[in-house]
């Protein structure tokens, strides 16, 4: 019984790394290129966005910013994740499945950072800095150029304005509307 219990858990880390797999480059996720933009990322959002300052929102109302965004960004039938209570989790967290919201957490900016990890692939790197400026910009009411030389002043990557557009779904009409 041991031994097959033992299989199982070989099994399982396998088949974890065989779907975690980078696509085209053999790697896994246990041999992921560092997330070099990450703590620039947090800095800019504290010193430019002052993500604190922002109100607290309740869960219902983060849920349906998570709703609005995914219909801009995929498309009006677009399923948005889950969003769930994140009491006891000290960091946000999201992914194209599920967004986990502390209560310190429930802030436009973050609830829109946490819903640009869900569309990109590239952790907090320049694709994702683009995708997080552009729900800024639509949903935050911050000014693209304003933002963009901000994101540049902080040291951060930004990919092009095109390579968000060729990322999103071709039912994206309003995303790729305000992409123009």
């Amino acid at each position: 019984m041991r031994a097959a219990r033992g299989r199982d858990k070989v099994a399982g880390v396998r088949r974890h790394r065989e779907k975690a797999a980078v696509r085209g480059t053999g790697r896994t996720a246990a041999a992921r290129v560092r997330d070099v933009q990450r703590a620039r990322l947090y800095a800019f959002e504290d010193r430019e966005l002052r993500v604190l300052a922002w109100p607290q929102l309740s869960l219902a109302a983060c849920r349906g910013w998570v709703g609005v965004a995914y219909a801009f960004l995929e498309g009006p039938g677009a399923e948005p994740p889950r969003v769930t209570d994140g009491r006891g989790r000290r960091h946000a967290a999201g992914s194209r499945e599920v967004i986990h919201l502390p209560r310190w957490a429930r802030r436009l900016p973050v609830v829109l950072h946490e819903c640009a990890h869900g569309v990109t692939p590239d952790r907090h790197g320049p694709l994702f800095v683009r995708a997080y400026v552009e729900l800024l910009v639509v949903f935050a009411g911050y000014g693209r150029l304003e933002l963009e030389t901000a994101v540049r002043r902080a040291g951060l990557r930004i990919a092009p304005r095109a390579a968000l557009f060729e990322l999103l779904p071709p039912a994206s009409l309003a995303a790729r509307q305000a992409l123009r």
